[in-house]
């Protein structure tokens, strides 16, 4: 059996911890005020703490990677809204771009967390 890489556990965490109070939200309707999504932003940001500070991947490929799971997750909503009504969302390119930007903010700031804090603990 083969073992799963860090990269793919925090790609895939971030995705899901994103991508479900998203797709659970009614279009037009998210606000990231809503305990779900306020719980999967933690997360988020928990799971980049942890591929920079407990993992190989480091500072900028931890939050490279969490980073990219946003957009992916905000582009599965756009195709899935998309195939019910094409025209529900005309302006996809920067809702991708918002979001990305988005995300690539809380994915440093929780993986700059953790690398900080896992200085403080010191070697080991």
């Amino acid at each position: 059996m083969r073992s799963l890489k860090p990269w793919q556990v925090c790609f895939t965490t971030a995705f899901l911890a994103t991508g479900i109070p998203w797709w659970l939200a009614p279009y037009n309707g998210f606000s990231l005020s809503r305990p779900v999504a306020i719980l999967g932003c933690l997360v988020f940001a928990g799971i980049s703490a942890w591929a920079a500070g407990w993992t190989e991947l480091g500072l900028g490929r931890g939050t490279l990677v969490a980073g990219a799971a946003v957009p992916c997750a905000v582009m599965v909503r756009v195709l899935v809204d998309g195939a019910k009504d094409p025209t529900s969302h005309n302006l996809w390119p920067i809702e991708l771009i918002m979001m990305g930007v988005l995300g690539a903010g809380l994915a440093f700031a929780g993986a700059l967390a953790g690398r900080l804090f896992r200085r403080m603990l010191g070697p080991g």
